[in-house]
This record gives structure tokens, C-alpha cells and sequence, in this order.
């Protein structure tokens, strides 16, 4: 039995509800508290009952995910928790007021970032598209900051770019191998963007335009017409042309890869893209930079599926944008616990 305490017009009442109730059923909770409270002054009040119950739950599975993480992980987790609150609650409520704050060290590189943004700028040509963003640009994906003896063991191999979009990412990943970047993307409007970004930037070989789609399975789809190049383009049915779809797993059997790197940031088809590449990824040991913010699949399925199919990995969750309430743009970091 949990007590819940609600003041009205300077009267304090006392509520015996059984916790369970609250997690299971809020709105039924909220019906049987209607003889008591005018929810045109009280409405706050029953919302903090319900930010309660849901900063519990959330609470519970972000736990599930902090399973032989370190420290700096941890406290990326503490911010996600926050973060789900506060935009769930708090960002646009008149009633209730929610503290956050990044951790320190990402603080210390929001810094930087502003700092560095102007010559990072300058030195690449998108041809237009304004989204020199710090995922990219200035974390290169997880690799700018982590151990120089996790870049010495991709140096010599290959890099898996699935999501390629325009080649933003090619720009910064060439300086972390001397093979080949195999850039997957089922887009015809971003892959023509993509030919004319490498021409701005003079970047002439690394680097192979692979036109299917990464999936957990194999066939064709018809995907939505395009206007633009777009960042945020899933791969979902419509009413534009065909693409091919494939897996990882079957293109490692018709390519000679030698995969140091797999970068996924595939707007929510994460975790059936780490599926399709499972046999890949225990065969090569890669490097793994997987986006898990765009959907609970992601962010709390990616993980335990390679923990349990995976031995002697380490993981880290690090943030990469600087918008505070969110964490767009966060990623898994993995890496073989032998570089160690």
C-alpha cells in the first residue's frame, strides 16, 4: 500500500492506493479520485502522480541496460531517464518543474564543439545541406575519443556505413582506414546527393555505393517517393520504385570483407539490421557504432540481443548532440574486450 498526498485549496487529503493499481491502471486511479479533485486547478497534481509512475518504469528498464557498463555509461543512462521524464512531463507543463543537465564531460565537449564548429565548417562542402552535426563531425561516430588501440584494429579494414545518406560520414570515416567504406543506401535521391558530395570534397576512391537496403531478411520492397535528400528516410513501404533489400550476413558471402567497423544509423531499423549481421559480426569482430535512439527496439533490444549472442564484448552508451532534454543521437559503442 502506497499513500499519496493531494492539497486542495490549502486542505491536505490523504489517499491509500495500492501501487499496483497506479502502474497498471492511472486512468481508473484518476475516476475514483474525481469526487475530490477539481482537475481545473488540481490537473498538476494528478499528472506528478503519473510522471511518478512513469519515471518507475522507465527507471526499470534502463536498469536492464546497465549490465557491465562503466561509469561514464552509467551517467549517460541517469541523463536518458531524465530526458524521457522531461519531455514526457515536464517541457511544456505549467504545473510541474523538472531540473536536467548533461553529464559533466559532455558539457566539456558542447564546449568544444562550439569552439571547433566554424573551422569544422569550413573545411567540408555539403553542397547546400546544412547538417554539419556533431554525431559526425566532431565524435566521428564514437571513434574520435575512445582507445587509440580500438582505431589501430579498424586501420587496416573495412567499414560497413549502413545509412550512408549523402556521405557525411564517408568524409570522416576514410582517415580511420586504409580500406574500403562500403556505403549502403537505398535512397536515389540522397545517393545522388552522396556523387555530388564527394566531388566537392575531392574524394575520389575508399569508398563503394552499395544501392540496397540493410534488413534482417532478403527480397524487394517499394519504397515512398522522394523530393529531397533526407537524413530521417526509413525504409517502409509506398508508392515510389523498388529496392532491394538484403542482410549483412548474405552480403559478407558474396564480398571479401574484412570488416574492422559496422556504423548503423538507420532511423528504427537498427535491430533488425544488427539480426541480419549477426553471423557477420561473431565471424569479424568488428567495431560496432549502432544509433539506438529512435525507438525502444533499439534502445533496449540492441544490447541484450548481442550480449547473449556475443561473448567478451564491451558496451557504452555515449551521447552525441548537445540539444538538452533529449538524446537524439545516441549510440551503443562496442568494441572486442581482447583490444584491451
Amino acid at each position: 500500500m502506497k499513500k499519496i498526498i493531494i492539497s486542495i485549496l490549502g486542505i491536505t487529503i490523504l489517499f491509500g492506493i495500492n501501487i499496483d493499481i497506479f502502474n497498471n491502471k492511472i486512468k481508473k486511479v484518476n475516476r475514483r479520485l474525481d469526487d475530490f479533485i477539481d482537475y481545473s486547478v488540481c490537473s498538476g497534481q494528478a499528472k506528478a502522480i503519473e510522471s511518478e509512475i512513469f519515471r518507475e518504469y522507465a527507471a526499470n528498464k534502463i536498469d536492464k541496460l546497465r549490465k557491465g557498463l562503466d561509469a561514464k555509461s552509467n551517467e549517460v543512462l541517469d541523463y536518458v531517464l531524465e530526458a524521457m521524464v522531461y519531455t514526457r512531463f515536464y517541457k511544456n507543463s505549467p504545473w510541474e518543474k523538472g531540473n536536467i543537465s548533461f553529464p559533466k564531460e559532455h558539457i566539456e565537449h558542447m564546449n568544444r564543439w562550439y569552439t571547433e564548429f566554424s573551422d569544422i565548417k569550413s573545411k567540408y562542402d555539403l553542397g547546400g545541406c546544412n547538417e554539419i552535426v556533431p554525431e559526425v563531425f566532431y565524435f566521428h561516430h564514437g571513434l574520435r575519443f575512445t582507445n587509440p588501440k580500438v582505431l589501430n584494429y579498424i586501420k587496416g579494414k573495412d567499414i560497413i556505413d549502413c545509412g550512408a545518406y549523402i556521405g557525411d560520414s564517408v568524409l570522416v570515416l576514410r582517415y580511420y582506414t586504409n580500406a574500403t567504406i562500403y556505403c549502403y543506401e537505398f535512397s536515389k535521391t540522397n545517393i545522388k546527393a552522396f556523387e555530388k558530395v564527394m566531388k566537392l570534397n575531392s574524394v575520389s576512391s575508399k569508398y563503394i555505393i552499395v544501392p540496397v537496403a540493410l534488413s534482417d531478411e532478403v527480397g524487394n520492397v517499394r519504397v515512398e517517393k522522394e523530393k529531397e535528400a533526407n537524413s530521417a528516410r526509413q525504409l517502409k513501404e509506398g508508392d515510389g520504385y523498388s529496392v532491394k533489400k538484403t542482410t549483412i550476413d548474405e552480403e559478407a558471402k558474396e564480398r571479401n570483407f574484412k570488416i574492422g567497423l559496422i556504423k548503423a544509423d538507420v532511423e528504427g531499423d537498427g535491430m533488425r539490421i544488427v539480426k541480419g549481421a549477426i553471423n557477420t559480426i561473431k565471424q569479424h569482430r568488428p567495431v560496432l557504432s549502432l544509433a539506438v535512439y529512435h525507438n525502444t527496439d533499439e534502445l533496449f533490444g540492441i544490447k541484450p540481443f548481442l550480449e547473449e549472442n556475443l561473448k567478451d564484448y564491451i558496451f557504452e552508451f555515449h551521447l552525441q548532440q548537445f540539444e538538452l532534454g533529449n538524446f537524439n543521437e545516441m549510440i551503443l559503442f562496442c568494441y572486442p574486450k581482447e583490444l584491451l
